[in-house]
């Protein structure tokens, strides 16, 4: 006899949640209205609903996502796994949040719809029924924060969006263990967490905006005057013209600046291939090794996590 899981939805809007409202299509549907409307509903499952936000994913803000995490850490005791419906546009950032905010401690299973409930194509049902077959497979096991759509189940620190429009746009960076690396201190566990949970409201005032880095840039620091901390996004292997060395250096003396790769894959850089390149660069004060195989929006996300930890701990002194 099977036992009965408990399983809290927890919409944020989105795609998934589209309905036309006065000509326009606008995130309205709810929780509740997702779950009613899978086609196989499991007797094993105990369900709750709760519509934590009705927005587009561009218009969530990282008050939003601290407010998301305090309540399910709120519900934790009471589910044995949760599914996050999200808008597709920052379905990646919103998991890759999640999992530096509770890492491997729950079983979150994040999903979303690249088409509207009132087109022919509708993807939604099915990737929230792939969701809850997740989650359940994950109650005892592998738990962790994952994307589960278009039949990829992936972790949330190896899941990229590699279309606009595409049913099947979410995919592994890496695809397979061997290949993938480490999470470089990204999770702090428990630590983080807590973190978050004493300073949630801080969010809504962090700056970090990512600047992005290709031929015959150039940098005005006043854009950055208000900033907390910010991403540079580099070509190649962490790669910026000399010329900006200067002006970058007085930057970070100020505020944490992280480099982080535009490529899809950030594999740390041998030292063989450009010898003591990385260290000359983190001597000077800029943020690297500790990033290393995050993409520019997830090293954003690393960094909001550890500007509010070093701000505790500045508290506490």
């Amino acid at each position: 006899m099977s036992m009965t899981s408990c399983i809290l939805a927890i919409s944020l809007g989105g795609t998934i949640a589209l309905a036309i409202k006065d000509g326009k299509a606008v995130p309205t549907d709810g929780a509740d209205q997702l779950v009613n409307r899978v086609a196989s509903h499991q007797a094993d499952i105990k369900w709750s609903t709760h519509q934590f936000l009705n927005k587009d994913s561009v218009d969530i803000t990282l008050g939003d996502l601290a407010r998301l995490c305090v309540y399910i850490n709120s519900k934790s005791d009471e589910y044995s796994g949760f599914i996050i419906s999200t808008g597709t546009d920052t379905l990646e950032e919103v998991s890759y949040f999640l999992h530096e905010a509770f890492g491997r401690r729950l079983n979150i299973i994040v999903t979303g719809a690249m088409r509207p409930p009132y087109s022919k194509d509708f993807d939604g049902n099915l990737n929230f029924n792939f969701a809850t077959s997740t989650c359940l497979s994950h109650i005892n096991q592998n738990r962790g924060v994952f994307v589960a759509i278009s039949g990829h189940v992936v972790s949330a620190i190896n899941v990229a969006k590699k279309s606009s429009v595409r049913l099947d746009s979410f995919a592994p960076i890496y695809r397979d263990d061997v290949h993938t690396p480490a999470d470089p201190q990204g999770c702090q566990g428990e630590q983080a967490l807590e973190t978050l949970l004493s300073n949630a409201s801080a969010l809504d005032d962090i700056n970090i905006p990512i600047i992005a880095l290709s031929i015959g840039s150039k940098l005005n620091p006043q854009m950055l005057k208000d900033a907390d901390g910010c991403v540079l996004s580099c070509p190649g292997a962490f790669s910026i013209p000399d010329a900006m060395i200067p002006k970058l250096q007085d930057l970070a003396a100020h505020i944490p600046t992280v480099f982080a790769s535009r490529c899809i894959h950030n594999e740390p850089i041998p030292d063989n291939i450009y010898p003591g390149y990385l260290d000359r660069l983190e001597t000077l004060g800029f943020l690297i090794r500790e990033y290393t195989t995050l993409s520019p929006q997830q090293s954003r996300l690393k960094l909001v996590f550890d500007i509010l930890r070093k701000r505790e701990i500045h508290v506490r002194k």
